[in-house]
């Protein structure tokens, strides 16, 4: 997202791209638009170089996120100003590296509609601009890809991969250590032909300004929190997941034909549970109702009232921070299922990290584990896992590798792993048999489907 707060007085902010930053501004005395005297603008746009509202429609958006995300338990006590500070730094590093990268798509016109809104990027030394991290992610930090590449083969029915992302600079890059029992809390986006479509089928502007204060609250009293319609939808609202009753409920009122009021408030009634239920096995989604009923006519501005934001996933951190410093790595398998019907469905987060490249970015945090390698570094550590659950063993056999280079004596440690076929499943092999022949680790596996000979 692309923020932009200001207030009438000295100070203010702004939200810059794909991924969200905040940015600070002054007023210095110039008349602001009706909207002030706070205000925050997400909109989408990603180039430093580029001015006015030809910002906000450049690039696509790469991160999303929930309503104050990442809350003080994700801090881990780190200073509140310190996360802020390398939030700074992240952002910086992040326009500088995409600034000059980005082709701006809003024509003139568009331009002419939105000014008063681009007045605040293009004069920032006169308002004090300052670009930031989102805000609406308590302890999100911008990362960037350095590495991905897939761990089964190319026609295998699986896509499991490997993902790393740069944590160096970071409030959270002492927070990342696998073997320390850390997670990685990651913030997916929609599929932007599927909200284009969504939009185009609505009839909605992607470049129309709506309130969303509800999704990013600020701290200072009286802010107004502004976004575009399709950042809105792309980064926050969670337009293809798993509808309740409760919105058909909220949706009812919207409807302006009186066969649909009546067929979607009876899909909220005992009687019709085997319909709704029928429904949600053919997993049908908020957009697929919204659509399925042409004469609804929603406000850009009501959706956040219907759809709830996008909630981070959550990931097992499969590498030592200390083994490989400034590095996060994750071993990630794509959601997919087969919903009634026979359509195949994948899974939000594992998808938007499925086609992650090196040098793009996306939004994240530390977040407490389970799993944490023994203080004794003589402790004998038994490890059973299948699948990805290798993630945090990887990162505990990194840990005493990297004990072990400093001189200290380690433990035995013994990993049960394996999967389905030993050729496609057995993630790290390289990695794993080295350890093996340097006694750090003896490997116990076992392969289901895998035929003797």
């Amino acid at each position: 997202p692309f923020w932009l707060k200001f207030w009438p007085e000295p100070s203010s902010a702004c939200h810059f791209p794909a991924l969200g930053l905040d940015v600070k501004m002054g007023s210095q005395g110039k008349q602001l638009p009706e909207w002030v005297p706070k205000a925050v603008v997400l909109g989408g746009a990603a180039a430093a170089a580029l001015v006015t509202l030809r910002l906000l429609q450049s690039g696509s958006g790469k991160r999303a996120g929930g309503s104050r995300a990442g809350g003080a338990s994700d801090a881990h006590g780190v200073d509140g100003a310190a996360v802020k500070k390398a939030q700074a730094v992240a952002v910086e590093k992040y326009v500088s590296d995409v600034g000059t990268k980005l082709d701006a798509k809003a024509g003139e016109s568009t331009l002419v509609k939105n000014g008063e809104l681009g007045k605040y990027i293009a004069f920032k030394k006169e308002y004090q601009t300052k670009f930031m991290a989102r805000p609406d992610v308590g302890e999100g930090q911008l990362l960037k890809v350095t590495d991905w590449y897939r761990l089964t083969p190319e026609d295998y029915d699986r896509t499991t991969f490997h993902i790393e992302v740069d944590v160096s600079g970071t409030s959270i890059e002492k927070l990342v250590n696998g073997a320390d029992g850390k997670a990685l809390s990651v913030y997916a986006t929609n599929d932007q032909k599927g909200v284009q479509l969504f939009m185009q089928k609505m009839g909605l502007d992607p470049l129309e300004v709506v309130s969303v204060e509800e999704i990013a609250p600020q701290d200072e009293d009286g802010a107004v929190v502004l976004t575009t319609v399709e950042k809105l939808f792309t980064q926050y609202l969670d337009l293809f997941g798993k509808p309740t009753r409760e919105f058909l409920k909220k949706l009812v009122p919207f409807a302006k034909d009186i066969m649909e009021k009546v067929k979607i408030a009876e899909l909220t009634l005992e009687r019709k549970t085997e319909d709704f239920q029928d429904r949600q096995a053919r997993a049908c989604t908020y957009a697929d109702y919204i659509m399925e009923f042409p004469s609804l006519r929603i406000p850009a501005d009501k959706y956040v009232e219907l759809i709830p934001t996008i909630k981070q996933r959550v990931y097992s951190i499969c590498s030592s921070s200390d083994y490989r410093p400034g590095k996060c790595q994750l071993l990630v398998v794509r959601e997919d299922w087969e919903a009634k019907g026979g359509d195949t469905k994948f899974g939000l987060c594992s998808s938007f990290l499925t086609f992650c490249r090196p040098n793009g970015y996306m939004i994240g945090h530390s977040t407490h584990s389970v799993m944490k390698i023994p203080d004794d570094t003589m402790a004998h550590i038994f490890m059973a896992g299948l699948g990805t659950g290798l993630a945090p063993f990887r990162a505990f056999v990194e840990q005493r590798k990297f004990q072990k280079s400093k001189g200290t004596k380690v433990g035995n440690m013994t990993l049960f792993f394996g999967g389905r076929y030993s050729k496609t499943e057995y993630y790290y092999r390289e990695e794993f048999e080295g350890y093996e022949k340097e006694g750090l680790l003896k490997c116990c596996n076992a392969w289901s489907r895998d035929t003797p000979g």
